[in-house]
């Protein structure tokens, strides 16, 4: 069993796909996508905070001690970070942005767990490059007003209706969705899971 501080429905489902049972568990931070070194760097930092927050949920309401894990993802296309838009005019912007363009999805993913002394943390990031291909502004307007890119990093679900605008990846394609499932599982077992 082990605590998932994510609002994400996408890592839930991703979490239950392989059978780790999770509760869900508030982590509530403030998401800063100003760049402080690497892109990777920024990702793994929001995923620790999240973790760390979480844990400090766990014990101010005496949960049961299970891992926690926490994760944050976000798009990179050359020096700019393409966050969660703000409306569907904003998805339209950024989704134009990437047509026909290869971009990096970045996961930072840590795991938890305390004692009665303090808690300790593990954080790694896993990149996956996607390529889109060119999408007709029509289609793009479309989609952009659907609900679908409003609460994704890069404005796109690979797993949804943007699939079909995806020409190529090379990674793990669960990071693109939110929680790179080999790397996550790796660290859990750092936790004895």
């Amino acid at each position: 069993m082990i605590y998932l501080a994510s609002k994400s429905p996408r890592r839930a489902e991703l979490l239950k796909k392989i059978n780790v049972e999770f509760l869900l568990l508030e982590a509530e931070i403030e998401e800063n996508l100003v760049l402080e070194g690497s892109p990777a760097f920024n990702a793994e930092k929001l995923a620790k905070e999240k973790c760390s927050q979480g844990i400090k949920n766990a014990i101010a309401t005496n949960l049961e001690n299970y891992p926690v894990l926490a994760a944050d993802t976000i798009v990179v296309m050359g020096n700019k970070i393409y966050g969660k838009p703000k409306s569907s005019d904003h998805a339209f912007t950024m989704l134009s942005e990437l047509s026909g363009q290869v971009h990096e999805v970045i996961t930072g993913v840590s795991v938890g767990a305390w004692n009665s002394e303090k808690a300790d943390i593990a954080t790694i990031s896993v990149s996956t490059f996607v390529e889109f291909g060119d999408i007709s502004a029509i289609e793009l307007k479309e989609y952009s007003e659907t609900d679908e890119p409003l609460d994704k990093a890069g404005a796109y679900a690979i797993q949804g209706y943007a699939e079909k605008f995806i020409k190529g990846i090379k990674g793990s394609y669960s990071n693109v969705v939110g929680l790179p499932l080999f790397e996550a599982l790796k660290l859990l077992k750092q936790f004895q899971l």
